[in-house]
């Protein structure tokens, strides 16, 4: 392993995240990790790093590293907000950066999130299985605590030669649409308590469409809208699955994301389908956002042939 990257700059949303933590539930940890997997993954195919490489997750830019020694770099998510020197290079590409070369990541024209990936990936402490940083858990990181990444921090990688790969970008056609212009549709998965909801309930959630609220953040987007009317009857606290859809009394859904709390007692409509997730994620307050049926063999058909292509095996 060898020091990388010096960061210069970074802002409260930069920290190193992975897959995040599986099997710990019972204990009240949460999952954590990338909030959006699919410019994850995508990040570390670049660099042809293993599954669950540790990278840099950095939102809203404000981020800028000087490179102690020559390596490899990729850059996904939101778009058009990478340079080197000063000089834009392109997103959802493998670039090479000379020793002394400063790497920014600023503001960006559509979508909120970047993952930084470096051969090999990031190098930082495993904490229950994982490096991921989960501030309000004050688990993971590189200072092992929750703490995000600060200027001053080393980071540490395997550095390939020059000649190891080629400069690549990813196919167009794989590259998400971040336009804040357009209208998000999430495909939900009715589930068991979707039927203790009234017809006008259930025809509420589909007409509406909903904003994203600026209190939304990695442990779930709230959404605001149409409100949708809860059901009377009692709920007993149970385990919150990935992409979940609350309706707390507010009448206003939540679709709760990878920081989500273990267990909760609000009515749930169902869950979002898993890759839909991750374009929430990349969404910015206010950004439109519609709800539309779904079916479970459809949704997890798409997700296992997502992770074949990524030579990930399926849960």
């Amino acid at each position: 392993m060898n020091k990388v990257l010096t960061l210069l700059k970074t802002n409260t949303l930069t920290s190193i995240q992975d897959n995040g933590r599986f099997g710990y539930a019972h204990l009240g940890i949460t999952q954590g990790g990338a909030a959006d997997e699919y410019s994850f993954h995508w990040a570390n195919k670049l660099l042809e790093n293993p599954f669950s490489s540790p990278t840099i997750e950095t939102s809203l830019g404000g981020f800028e590293a000087e490179f102690q020694q020559g390596s490899w770099f990729a850059v996904t998510g939101a778009l058009d907000n990478v340079y080197l020197d000063d000089i834009k290079v392109s997103n959802w590409s493998r670039v090479w950066a000379k020793r002394g070369q400063r790497l920014s990541v600023r503001m960006p024209r559509s979508g909120l999130r970047n993952y930084i990936a470096l051969p090999s990936g990031v190098k930082a402490p495993l904490h229950h299985g994982s490096t991921s940083t989960v501030a309000k858990d004050r688990l993971g990181g590189l200072h092992r605590d929750g703490q995000g990444l600060k200027a001053g921090d080393d980071l540490y990688c395997v550095t390939p030669s020059p000649t190891q790969f080629r400069q690549v970008s990813v196919s167009p056609q794989f590259v998400p649409d971040f336009a804040p212009s357009s209208i998000i549709q999430l495909r939900l998965l009715p589930g068991s308590q979707y039927s203790l909801f009234d017809q006008n309930a259930t025809q509420t959630l589909y007409k509406t469409i909903y904003s994203v609220s600026s209190q939304s953040n990695k442990m779930g987007y709230q959404l605001t809208g149409t409100p949708i009317t809860t059901p009377l009857q009692h709920l007993i606290s149970e385990p919150i699955a990935h992409g979940a859809v609350q309706v707390p009394p507010s009448g206003h859904p939540i679709v709760m994301l990878c920081e989500r709390q273990t267990i909760g007692g609000y009515h749930k409509l169902g869950t979002v389908a898993r890759l839909d997730l991750a374009k929430l994620s990349q969404a910015k307050p206010g950004t439109k956002i519609q709800f539309i049926a779904t079916d479970a063999n459809s949704c997890l058909r798409e997700y296992k042939n997502w992770l074949k292509f990524f030579q990930i095996k399926a849960p």
